[in-house]
């Protein structure tokens, strides 16, 4: 295995493997090549950090950013996920120089021209979209705030706010007797750009929707309603007098309130007002203390919600721009090409998950490290075919699968898991036993939905019987040297 790891670790090496195993898996399944989704992710790992230079770095991390890690770029295939290419990069690594050769590489593979590239926000940079375009291919991104700034954007959907601009919809068919489901609205503008490419500039047509999702609107308004809530309580309670607390005072109640309003991202949103007020009052003498007059200051927060700009916060909710060089597509084929990029995510899942437990890296060599990376790059391959297969033949043949459930023998499928698909296979051994100096090979029988399966993945179905009869014979002894 060690070798194994060292030798497919050699991009040279691996590239090589890749291009070779594109070229077969698309023909003979027959895959649509259209559509390429692009991203990247972090694997943490127990080791130490070797060098300056070396793999392991620490860098921003959603998992564990306290142990050092590598950074993975991969390209899949839509509809059914596979990947493509999977690249390693030091773990301190930036997203966005991650794209181009990812692309590259993807059309070393398919080749170039007619491609749609999909990808998040850190695809948006100038520089990528123009290695996209320049090659007859096509790219699907959001823009993030440095490529389109904030003001551009309100500036943009004035009209919207004006009620001049008209707004295309995106719906969801609603189920029988139910009204449709509004998931989108948006409207597009046309931009000109130019880009550097190959030392030269380059031009092109980019075509920029505006998307409201309605999903997601609501979502960031209870979340700002949560944090108004959340802000006006707390700044409500810093006049309130706490036993064994000392009082603040004016300017420090002003400043621990914009501090709350800062941390809750509310500011501007509501307005603080704080009012002291004085009174004095005589303390009487008492044994040996001599009468005195007391002044005490009372404070008192008043805290009143702006709702003009809250307003104007929330109907910038939702809106997203993407970014596009295919002209012909429509709104809806926009918005559902980029939801769809949970796919990716799901191939993420499973490669640092419980299927293929990348994560975290006890190898303490990092060619050895990118190596397994590779390696289980193909069994995620095999995953997302043995259940793209499945997939494509109930669907198109319009039947479910019943009894792939433990403890569900009723429940129904028409989207099974590969992990649950394999799991239905558990059960199949092989006992190889000598008897009278001969070896014979005893396989458990087939199940009717063992037998269905194969069928489904188009293999035949005597396939165990024919393994059985080559079996080999046992080596008598297993110990190593």
């Amino acid at each position: 295995m060690a070798d194994l790891l060292n030798r497919i670790s050699v991009d040279g090496v691996w590239a090589a493997v890749e291009a070779d195993l594109n070229g077969h898996t698309i023909r003979v399944y027959q895959l649509p090549t259209d559509l390429v989704r692009i991203d990247t992710t972090t694997a943490n790992s127990y080791a130490d950090v070797v060098s300056a230079h070396g793999l392991l770095q620490f860098g921003h991390s959603k998992d564990d950013p306290h142990r050092p890690q590598l950074k993975i770029a991969t390209a899949i295939l839509d509809p059914l996920g596979m990947p493509l290419i999977t690249t390693v990069a030091p773990g301190n690594t930036a997203d966005d120089p991650m794209y181009v050769p990812a692309i590259s590489a993807v059309r070393a593979s398919l080749g170039t021209g007619g491609k749609t590239y999909v990808g998040d926000c850190k695809m948006s940079a100038l520089g990528t979209r123009a290695c996209v375009a320049s090659g007859g291919d096509f790219y699907l991104c959001p823009l993030s705030d440095v490529q389109l700034s904030a003001t551009r954007r309100r500036e943009l959907l004035q009209p919207v706010w004006d009620g001049s601009q008209r707004l295309d919809r995106v719906v969801r068919p609603g189920a029988e007797g139910k009204s449709d489901e509004l998931v989108a609205e948006g409207f597009s503008v046309d931009v000109p750009l130019t880009g550097p490419m190959g030392g030269t500039e380059m031009g092109w047509t980019e075509r920029r929707w505006l998307v409201r999702s309605c999903a997601y609107a609501v979502a960031e308004e209870s979340a700002l309603d949560r944090r108004l809530a959340k802000a006006q309580a707390a700044v409500g309670a810093l006049a309130a007098r706490k036993q064994g607390k000392k009082r603040m005072s004016e300017v420090e109640v002003v400043e621990a309130a914009a501090a709350i309003l800062t941390r809750e991202r509310v500011t501007g949103l509501l307005d603080v007002t704080v009012q002291a007020a004085t009174t004095t009052r005589q303390k009487r003498a008492y044994r040996g203390r001599p009468s005195a007059t007391e002044t005490v200051v009372e404070l008192a927060v008043a805290v009143r919600r702006n709702e003009d700009a809250i307003a104007n916060r929330k109907r910038e909710m939702g809106w997203q721009v993407y970014a596009t060089n295919r002209l012909e597509l429509g709104l809806t084929p926009v918005v559902w090409a980029y939801r769809d990029q949970y796919r990716i995510e799901n191939d993420w899942s499973r490669l640092k998950g419980r299927p293929l437990g990348l994560t975290p890296i006890y190898l303490q060599n990092e060619e050895r490290m990118q190596g397994l990376v590779h390696l289980l790059s193909l069994a995620l391959r095999i995953l997302t075919l043995v259940e793209w297969e499945v997939r494509e033949r109930l669907r198109k043949t319009e039947r479910t699968l019943r009894g792939l459930y433990p403890g569900q023998a009723g429940r129904q499928t028409s989207r099974p898991t590969a992990e649950l698909l394999l799991a239905a296979m558990k059960t199949i051994s092989v006992s190889v036993v000598e008897v009278d100096g001969r070896t014979q090979a005893l396989l458990t029988p087939l199940t009717d939905f063992q037998k269905e399966l194969l069928t489904l993945w188009n293999l035949p179905s005597d396939l165990y019987e024919t393994l059985a009869r080559r079996f080999p014979k046992p080596v008598a002894n297993m110990s190593e040297p």
